[in-house]
């Protein structure tokens, strides 16, 4: 059996899970920046801070997030997001290495916290929207449609935090 000529030969990346310089290049945090390094007791967890300075640990899903509580990044802590694969500094090597593989398309995301990191009423962030457009155009060079998903599993927290606050007020529209 023959694979057709015009078969798209390549592979999946999210930002959130193989990018990285996950506070670089201004970039706000995204809610996985916060989940710490998991174990068998521990999947997939994040620490908050209560306004009354006490800690919580919350859910992958980071739906629990009590009122008025932030997330936060502990000393000490495992937090894999932060480094993942390093596609924000090797992107270049990286997608070398695809089309040495004979990758043909990489359906790739772009973070909106790299590119508003603060909401679009702050403004595009330059260095992101310089970021992915390095590399569209290394992938471009070496022959790979980049297809491009615009989330997955990166909602910035400003956001999240923001929305939350409009919610908890009432002004939810």
């Amino acid at each position: 059996m023959k694979v057709s000529e015009d078969f798209l030969w390549g592979g999946d990346i999210s930002a959130a899970q193989i990018e990285g310089g996950w506070n670089e290049g201004g970039k706000s945090p995204v809610e996985a920046d916060f989940m710490l390094g998991s174990d068998k007791d521990h999947l997939h967890q994040g620490w908050y801070q209560k306004e009354d300075g006490t800690y919580g640990k919350t859910s992958w899903l980071m739906n629990d997030l009590p009122q008025g509580a932030h997330y936060v990044i502990r000393e000490g802590e495992y937090y894999p997001n932060h480094t993942a694969s390093d596609f924000y500094h090797r992107y270049r090597e990286d997608i070398e290495l695809l089309a040495e593989m004979g990758f043909k398309a990489l359906n790739l995301t772009i973070s909106w916290a790299r590119i508003f990191p603060y909401g679009v009423k702050n403004g595009a962030n330059r260095g992101g929207v310089e970021y992915y457009r390095n590399v569209l155009t290394k992938c471009r060079k070496y022959g790979i449609t980049p297809i491009v998903t615009l989330f997955k599993y990166d909602m910035p927290v400003y956001l999240v935090e923001e929305m939350g606050r409009m919610v908890q007020s009432g002004n939810d529209r």
